[in-house]
């Protein structure tokens, strides 16, 4: 299955698969306070590519945005 980075549009619950939306590149400026992008496997909803917010991710993120620690498949902007 295809993985890809997905930027948090910061328009809902930051694991809310469709609040991201896919990008090439990766560019998080600090300090690291907020959700900017997540990795993850590919899923189609209507058509447009989003994460799959796995329950490993999800905790993964939430400790991310909590913590405001990075991890492998979270970072953070301001």
């Amino acid at each position: 299955m295809a993985t890809s980075w997905f930027k948090y549009d910061g328009s809902g619950s930051i694991t809310d698969p469709t609040n991201y939306n896919e990008v090439f590149s990766v560019n998080c400026p600090t300090p690291d306070v907020n959700i900017c992008v997540i990795f993850s496997q590919v899923q189609f909803i209507g058509g447009v590519p989003r994460p799959i917010i796995t329950s490993a991710l999800q905790a993964e993120i939430n400790s991310a945005f909590t913590t405001k620690v990075e991890s492998a498949n979270v970072r953070l902007c301001p």
